[in-house]
């Protein structure tokens, strides 16, 4: 069983430290009118995905890395200068979870006393 985590994603180019860090949030759509994100949680810190040596620091480096790791974008990178001047990327984007488990998964109501 495979389920999807939201993340959001922010990445750097910074000379010698391209990455890309890994939020995990939950996202809110309008479902009462169209079903359009409408907001998500505050993400929290996951991990941090370095770029390799062979990998170009660049947009579509970062895709690549993302994909190695199993991260895939589901908007466009996003600019903005941080208050610092420090210009950063952001993105939505998902994961697949796998189970540890076959067949469904216990709530912890169901669990013993």
């Amino acid at each position: 069983m495979t389920a999807r985590a939201d993340l959001y994603v922010i990445a750097r180019l910074d000379i010698g430290d391209a990455a890309v860090d890994v939020y995990c949030c939950e996202v809110y759509f309008n479902q009462a009118v169209d079903g359009t994100l409408c907001g998500r949680t505050s993400a929290s810190w996951s991990r941090t995905l370095q770029l390799g040596p062979d990998v170009s620091a660049d947009l579509d480096g970062l895709d690549r890395a993302m994909a190695a790791a199993r991260y895939f974008r589901t908007s466009s990178w996003r600019v903005r200068v941080t208050a610092s001047g420090a210009v950063r990327y952001f993105a939505d984007a998902t994961a697949g979870l796998r189970s540890a488990v076959d067949g469904p998964v216990a709530s912890a109501r169901d669990a013993p006393a």
